[in-house]
C-alpha cells in the first residue's frame, strides 16, 4: 500500500472509509507558506501557522529550534 504524508497531519491510514477523500481535500485546499517554527516552506491548510512536525513538538512541550 502507498504512504500518504502531508504537512497538515503527517501520515495517513488509507485503510480506513474516507481518507482517501479526506486526503485529496486538504491537498487540494493547502496552500505553500512558511512554517512558524521551524521556518520551512511547507503545504499546509491556510489556516494553520506550524507543520505537523512542528505542531507535534508544541504539543508535547518541546522547544521548536532543538
Amino acid at each position: 500500500m502507498a504512504s500518504y504524508y502531508d504537512d497538515n497531519f503527517g501520515f495517513y491510514d488509507m485503510e480506513e472509509d474516507g481518507s482517501e477523500e479526506f486526503y485529496n481535500y486538504v491537498q487540494e485546499k493547502s496552500v505553500r507558506k512558511k512554517c512558524k517554527g521551524c521556518g520551512k516552506m511547507v503545504n499546509i491548510l491556510p489556516q494553520y501557522g506550524y507543520c505537523n512536525s512542528c505542531a507535534n513538538k508544541i504539543e508535547r512541550g518541546l522547544e521548536l529550534g532543538d
